[in-house]
């Protein structure tokens, strides 16, 4: 069993599928044998990396069967990509998203067949499992971040994503609290995105967050609002396949990926300083 990842948010457009593809990919080029699970029903993950996504029997489709799937059918849900060591299993086809949202308070998403549908996965041969999460506050999202090990939650630095960060915080505490065992998913922290380094107000925003924060909860590495992405996600590929040099832009991700390596393997050493994610969700408000 490998170490699983859960990308959460607390609203869309904070970049949370762009950090997703591009952190998998470059995990995948530092020798990690990584799965991509796009368990967000607006899909993506999937979009961005190959036309299969609209039809492929996907997390969706495992999910809402009668039968929570084998092992086997599984496996064979799984897109292996051009990468060697970065697989996908995508949201699912148009008629697994046609199912839930005619029926979207049907018994499809309890915690019961979630759980068991991820202990599937995360029994699967990969060192590392990535699942990108609906965002806000859904059953699911909650059933994931809590059979995950660590999350990890892009944020924008701007006035209204600085407004709503008690209530990520507040989510995320409350994952951690329920926790069957109390020991509950780690946060690995908050990773900034879709940023202007050329804006003085954008700037002044991600100085106003790290302030808000202890230094261990916000990542150092600042993921820019930068053209290569959304060229990437238009022509299906991770923004490190998009030339045959590799721009700077997908240089970022590589020092994503060490720095989540470090904090994977240190948090234990760093837990004492971080406190209660409560404390600082009142520290904010």
């Amino acid at each position: 069993m490998g170490t699983t990842f859960a990308l959460v948010s607390q609203k869309g457009g904070v970049g949370k599928s762009t950090v997703g593809v591009n952190l998998s990919y470059s995990l995948a080029r530092r020798g990690w044998k990584v799965l991509l699970v796009d368990a967000d029903i607006q899909g993506g993950v999937g979009f961005s990396l190959t036309e299969k996504a609209k039809s492929a029997v996907g997390y969706y489709d495992l999910l809402i069967d009668e039968w929570i799937c084998d092992r086997e059918e599984l496996a064979s849900a799984i897109i292996e990509t051009n990468l060697p060591g970065l697989a996908l299993l995508t949201r699912g086809s148009r008629e697994a998203l046609d199912h839930i949202l005619a029926d979207p308070e049907s018994n499809w998403a309890t915690h019961e067949r979630v759980n068991a549908l991820n202990k599937l996965i995360n029994e699967l041969d990969y060192d590392l499992v990535i699942y990108d999460t609906p965002s806000g506050i859904s059953r699911v999202t909650m059933a994931i971040s809590r059979s995950a090990e660590w999350m990890l939650a892009p944020q924008r630095p701007d006035p209204l994503c600085l407004r709503s960060l008690p209530q990520i915080l507040r989510m995320i505490a409350a994952v951690r609290a329920a926790h069957p065992d109390h020991e509950g998913p780690k946060l690995a922290g908050f990773i900034l995105s879709i940023s202007d380094p050329d804006d003085p107000s954008n700037l002044e925003d991600q100085r106003d967050f790290r302030d808000l924060l202890p230094v261990e909860l916000v990542f150092e590495t600042v993921i820019p609002d930068h053209r290569d992405f959304r060229e990437a996600s238009r022509v299906g590929v991770p923004v490190g396949m998009l030339r045959e040099r590799p721009s700077p832009s997908s240089l970022i991700f590589d020092q994503l990926a060490a720095e989540l390596e470090s904090k994977a393997n240190l948090y234990d050493e760093m837990e004492h300083e971080v406190g209660n994610l409560n404390d600082y969700a009142r520290l904010v408000d």
